[in-house]
């Protein structure tokens, strides 16, 4: 199934073609008309959307499986439509949750951790979509169990995947294409 959606401010118009009758209908570009739009379309389809401005953005981040629409507006306030960013590591920087370490000259270490220095609120949004992209996202299923073996504790393996949904969104939001797990 195909789904062809023109977006604007307010809401969107999507069409999809249902036993051989073309089926179109408007909703409102909320959390909830987007839910609607996924209930009446298959779980197959492909969305196909016009991207001439930034109001598509938030609806291709929503349709990204293991971030829903909060996190998805979140990352679209904070990042300025994904203008604000050219490149992953400078967002995963501002974000919190590029890896650090601690060095005194040559000879002490110390223990690395994450730059607590960038959004809280959407880190913790992050963290808390890992909870779901550690079962329903392939690639992140594999870093999940990568590090758990690894024996790597529970929360340094959360930042790691919310480090990975970051680049996976930032990658489906600057690239304007849809989510893919054979190219996570």
């Amino acid at each position: 199934m195909i789904v062809g959606i023109d977006i604007s401010k307010d809401w969107f118009d999507a069409a999809w073609q249902v036993a051989g009758r073309i089926r179109s209908q408007q909703f409102t570009y909320t959390a909830e008309g987007i839910e609607q739009l996924l209930e009446q379309t298959s779980v197959e389809a492909i969305f196909v959307m016009e991207a001439t401005g930034t109001y598509h953005t938030r609806l291709a981040l929503s349709l990204f499986e293991a971030i829903g629409a909060k996190t998805a507006l979140e990352l679209i306030v904070v990042t300025n439509g994904f203008t604000r960013f050219e490149d992953i590591k400078a967002l995963c920087a501002y974000i919190g949750v590029s890896p650090t370490t601690f060095r005194s000259g040559s000879s002490v270490r110390g223990k690395g951790g994450i730059a607590k220095l960038g959004q809280g609120r959407i880190r913790q949004l992050l963290y808390l979509c890992t909870w779901t992209a550690r079962t329903c996202n392939p690639a992140c299923k594999q870093l999940y169990q990568r590090l758990q073996t690894a024996g790597k504790p529970p929360k340094v393996i959360g930042i790691a995947i919310a480090h990975k949904l970051l680049r996976q969104a930032f990658a489906v939001a600057t690239k304007n294409i849809r989510f893919s797990p054979e190219f996570a």
